[in-house]
Formats: structure tokens, sequence, C-alpha cells
């Protein structure tokens, strides 16, 4: 798997793009910023993602696992701890783990999937997280496991969305993704480049976003047999 923090190139638009969001939090903010609903982030779709594409059969053999992907040094990803931890209050497992060990989320996705727990997988990062979460993906569409939701988090480069995800979101202030030709993800690209109260360091932590990320979520545990919905 191609490590997401490696290369020069890499490391300057991380710098570039959180140098940006510290400039524009010492900037005066909007009035209400942060108030605003929901439904304020539908984005452009490749197909409509309102709620999670359907599963194929027999992928939903076993409970919900999501991993969260934190970015940059641990520090500035603390939204997938404040999701995580959600997550945890409602039964869910959720593992929260830096993107430099995206191989060995692979690795336990693929050894927990091969072990016969077909239950659904769910991807969110943030940062290089979010790159991490393309590149898990990737990897697992060599091996057939498929990847329920994908959530990402404004990553640093654009990615093209493998065919074994589902339904994909993509909360962004500066880079589109794409689906590999002919696939029939669900991807939702949502442009907050406009949006004078989202910006690098605190887009995984808006209460909208994280709002609406959890309700991806629960209607992919809703789509699971009432035995299967819990760790």
């Amino acid at each position: 798997m191609r490590r997401s923090a490696t290369g020069f190139a890499k490391a300057w638009v991380l710098f570039v793009l959180s140098a940006a969001a510290v400039v524009l939090a010492l900037q005066p903010a909007a009035p209400h910023a942060h108030a605003q609903q929901s439904s304020k982030y539908q984005g452009t779709q490749s197909r409509p993602a309102n709620k999670p594409g359907r599963m194929q059969a027999g992928q939903a053999q076993g409970p919900i696992h999501v991993y969260l992907l934190r970015g940059f040094m641990n520090v500035f990803s603390l939204g997938m701890d404040d999701l995580a931890a959600k997550l945890q209050a409602a039964g869910i497992a959720a593992t929260v783990v830096n993107h430099a060990d995206s191989d060995f989320v692979a690795s336990r996705i693929m050894s927990t999937y091969n072990s016969g727990d077909h239950g659904p997988i769910v991807l969110i990062g943030h940062s290089l997280g979010a790159d991490a979460v393309a590149d898990i993906a990737t990897t697992l569409a060599r091996y057939n496991v498929p990847v329920a939701l994908a959530v990402m988090f404004d990553g640093t480069e654009a990615h093209q969305i493998p065919p074994n995800v589902t339904t994909a979101i993509n909360y962004t202030r500066h880079f589109m993704m794409t689906t590999t030709p002919g696939a029939r993800t669900a991807l939702s690209n949502v442009d907050l480049s406009t949006d004078p109260g989202i910006d690098h360091l605190n887009i995984d932590k808006s209460p909208a976003l994280q709002s609406q990320t959890m309700n991806y979520i629960m209607q992919t545990t809703a789509a699971l047999p009432p035995t299967a919905r819990r760790q």
C-alpha cells in the first residue's frame, strides 16, 4: 500500500493547508458560522448518497466495524476521537488510529473478513487520515473485501474511489474525488470551500458534519439483521 505520509510534495501540501487554516482561524468568524443545518452540506453526487447504497447480498453477516484515522502527528484530528466516543456510546465498535497505521488497519480488516466476519466495514479519516481511507479501500479492493461506507474529511489530494466501496462521502475544501469508471459507488463530493466557518483544522470537529456522518453510520447499521447490529 502506498503510504500517504511519504513524499515532499504531499508534506508541502499539508503544510500549506494547515497554514491557511491558521490564518483563517485568526480572522473574525462570520456570525453564526457554526450554526448551519446539516442540509447545507449536501454535495454533488455521482449517484444519490442521501442514504448508503445497497450492500451486496451476504455482505452484512456480522456486527459493523468502524475505523477512524487521524491525520498529521495525531494532534489535528481529534474530531475522530469525538466520533469514536459517540459510536462506542451507541454500542458500535470503533477503533481510532493514526494514518501511518493504515497498513495495520487493512491487514486487520482482511484477517477479520477472511475469518468469516463479514460485518459492514466503515472507514473515516481526516486530512492524511482521509488519504489513508482511500488507500485502505484500494488495498481491500484487490482482495475483494467490501467497504460499506467511506467518509473523508478534507484529504490532501484527489483520489479515485474503488468499486468495492458502496457509499463514499467527501467533505472537502480542496479536492474532489471520482469513482472508478463503471463502478456503482454512491459518491458525494461536499464542497465546503466557500464556508467561512470551516477550515482544514476544524472540519472534522464540525457538529453538523459529525451529525451527518453519524446518520450515515446509523443507516448502515439499520440495514443489518437485529442480532448483528451491536458488537
